[in-house]
């Protein structure tokens, strides 16, 4: 049960307001206008949806009407090219991943926000309905799903807590969703109304709506000679309308001077009393006028609005398109999907089919002509010729009365089988080798064929489906877009334990507004979805070979040239990725044990919950025997190093206690040799001196000469 977070929502609408009334009128108008051009293209997608999901609707219009009292058999070749598309995709998963773009956004709330998309969907089987979108968009052209907030515990009176349904199912789309005919973008996020169709059985509608309001809208689109309208259910149909809602608001800014904080609040999301008590807590507030868009939801019959819903959660219409291939023709939307033009050369193979089963049932064989009196006598024999399997058959021989002479001994004349028309022949050949591309399988190993041309194969075939899946993945987005602006409005609660799943499908759980310390030392509050922006980023991978299977593939040969080039630790980090990637029945207790070796490795990051147990298993792990061996040996070889480094510094401390004295006995040495030298100079002066005196020479090149010491007298 959808409901919705605005004072405005009402149950059943009793009394028809003036301006309920307008609001009707103009939601009739809007709808003929929007729907009337399309209805051609609504009819031909609803057509290709049928022709490959009913029997006989291949048959269905004037075509089937000219083979009235033919046979008509239906050889499918066009089903397996659809299911190859849709194989595709599911092999596929498009999911929303939001990234941190601005404001106060940071990379932890945007994996909160990740969780809470897997949680919610997996709650809700939300997969569902973007399965059925996508086959109605690739069959017919066009798909449709919506998200919805909805109670957490229906059951549980104690509990207020809601949560997003980002997949609700709208089945046959094509026929039950009209966006606003001026909006010009795929995911339709310009538009400025929605209308959902909703189909109820009669008793259902009675219970929910009351009897006296079993008005159909009116709208119901016919095909033309569909034998299965007589076995359809008896349904009022009625009418969601999505509206958005501009006008201009006053936006309370609140801040406190102590912490620098600041909030802002519409005016409607607060009230009065509210405000002086955020005044009363020192909060200083102000307030400026901005325009303000939200979504408002109506249902109606054809006749008026059996509720006002008021506004929604959601800040933008909560229906998603999915287009099969869409494209503008003089300013009108056209959009097809796979079958349409599939459908031609279909019915020409099928006719001509028909038409070669149809000759080989009146075709007896090879047939006599013969005569009465030729059969007279032989008519059981020939009657249970073929039952008998007789190996031969008796003639009478026809007999001229007149003369008695034989005429003829054998049959007069032969029918032949019918021929196969060269034109029927020409047209059914044509047409099988239009349809030829769907029967091959891809996945089929043929002979005398590289893995590498396999795989250039399956890339070309794979093409066909790459522009459905991209257009998926714009839808998803939009999805995505969606959800974050309702859980902003749903998951507020400050405290409140919120259910996530990551990307193996773990159960995990996140604290709303939860207050924090940053590596910087600053106080933080994360997981407030109302603040921040976040962008939502979708991708496709190939179809044939999924991520997972290259990534084997790539690390087995990784593993291999490792093994040549002798780096064993790189050959098994990559066979233990490639194992922790392969898919199989019964793997799950090999991947556990693939995943402690990668751990032990550090190949891969380990969660908290396995950080815990490394820690605790490091903690309480006793050493064995060869294990404290190695220990105290460790140790000894520790204080061994330690006690030869001491003795290493007190021999260094003697080598330069050494070189200082050896220092100071060569400074002395030099001192005594400087003493000894001058001497012996002294010495060999007063010698020369002496022969000088001897010899005679010029005494005005010799040394002035001493005067000797006067000798006392003995007096």
């Amino acid at each position: 049960m959808e409901i919705h977070d605005s004072a405005t929502d009402q149950d059943d609408v009793d009394g028809q307001s003036d301006e309920l009334i307008k609001l009707h009128d103009r939601a009739m108008r809007l709808f003929d206008e929007t729907v009337l051009p399309q209805q051609e293209n609504r009819a031909q997608a609803l057509m290709a949806r049928r022709f490959i999901s009913i029997p006989g609707a291949m048959w269905d219009g004037t075509w089937g009407e000219q083979f009235e009292n033919s046979i008509k058999v239906e050889i499918d070749k066009v089903s397996k090219g659809h299911e190859k598309i849709g194989n595709d995709y599911r092999e596929n998963r498009i999911v929303p991943d939001y990234r941190p773009s601005g404001g106060e956004s940071d990379e932890h709330t945007a994996n909160t926000l990740d969780g809470l998309h897997r949680a919610d969907n997996a709650h809700f089987k939300s997969q569902q309905a973007r399965d059925n979108a996508f086959d109605e968009a690739s069959a017919g052209g066009f798909g449709a799903y919506r998200l919805t907030n909805e109670w957490a515990d229906p059951y549980d009176k104690e509990s207020d807590y809601q949560r997003i349904n980002p997949g609700m199912v709208i089945v046959d789309a094509d026929q039950r969703v009209f966006f606003d005919g001026n909006s010009k973008l795929y995911d339709k996020s310009d538009a400025r109304f929605c209308f959902v169709l909703t189909a109820y059985t009669r008793n259902a509608f009675n219970e929910e709506f009351g009897e006296e309001n079993a008005t159909d809208w009116p709208f119901r689109l016919l095909l033309t000679s569909t034998w299965d309208q007589w076995f359809r259910p008896d349904v009022v149909m009625v009418a969601e309308f999505y509206e958005k809602v501009e006008k201009d608001e006053r936006l309370y800014i609140l801040t406190l001077p102590l912490t620098g904080d600041e909030e802002r609040v519409w005016s409607s999301d607060i009230t009065p009393e509210e405000l002086a008590d955020r005044q009363a807590q020192g909060w200083q507030s102000r307030y400026i006028r901005k325009t303000r868009c939200r979504v408002r939801k109506y249902t109606m019959n054809g006749a008026k609005v059996v509720r006002d819903h008021g506004f929604i959660v959601f800040d933008t219409i909560p229906v998603v398109p999915v287009y099969g291939k869409r494209y503008y023709v003089d300013n009108q939307e056209w959009f097809r999907g796979y079958v349409s033009k599939k459908m031609d050369g279909q019915r020409v193979y099928n006719a001509k089919v028909s038409k070669l089963a149809e000759t080989d049932t009146r075709d007896p064989g090879s047939m006599p002509i013969v005569t009465p009196q030729q059969i007279a006598g032989h008519e059981k024999a020939w009657a249970e010729g073929n039952l008998s399997r007789s190996p031969y058959r008796l003639l009478n021989p026809l007999i001229d009365e007149a003369t008695g002479q034989i005429i003829s001994t054998g049959p007069i004349g032969e029918i032949k089988p019918p021929e196969v028309s060269p034109v029927t022949a020409l047209l059914l050949q044509v047409a099988a080798g239009d349809l030829t591309d769907d029967d091959k399988d891809i996945d089929e190993v043929k002979a005398n064929t590289s893995a590498e041309a396999m795989d250039i194969a399956a890339t070309r075939i794979d093409a066909k489906s790459g522009l459905y899946l991209d257009n998926m993945r714009q839808s998803v987005q939009r999805e995505g877009e969606i959800y974050k602006g309702g859980a902003a409005a749903v998951y507020f609660e400050p405290g409140r334990e919120v259910e996530t799943m990551d990307e193996e499908g773990a159960d995990g759980v996140e604290i709303l507004h939860e207050p924090f310390t940053d590596e910087q030392g600053l106080f933080q509050i994360r997981n407030d979805l109302a603040k921040g922006q976040y962008k939502v980023v979708c991708s496709v991978t190939e179809a044939t070979a999924t991520r997972r299977d290259k990534t084997v593939k790539s690390m087995l040969s990784t593993a291999q040239i490792a093994v040549e080039a002798q780096d064993m630790e790189l050959a098994q980090a990559a066979i233990l990725t490639a194992v922790l990637n392969q898919d199989g029945e019964g793997i799950d207790d090999f991947h556990k044990w693939a995943r402690k070796k990668a751990l032990a490795l550090g190949l891969v990051t380990p969660t908290e919950e396995e950080a815990r147990e490394m820690e605790e298993a490091a903690a309480n792990q006793q050493p064995d025997a060869t294990q404290q061996a190695l220990m105290a040996q460790a140790a000894e070889f520790e204080a061994s190093a330690g006690l030869k480094q001491a003795q290493t510094g007190k021999a260094v401390a003697d080598t330069e206690l050494s070189q200082a004295k050896t220092v100071e006995t060569l400074a002395s040495a030099d001192l005594k040799q400087a003493q000894s030298g001058k001497a012996e100079e002294e010495t060999k002066f007063v010698g020369m001196s002496a022969a000088n005196d001897r010899e005679g020479g010029d005494q005005r090149s010799q040394p002035r000469r001493l005067p000797s010491p006067r000798k006392e007298s003995a007096a």
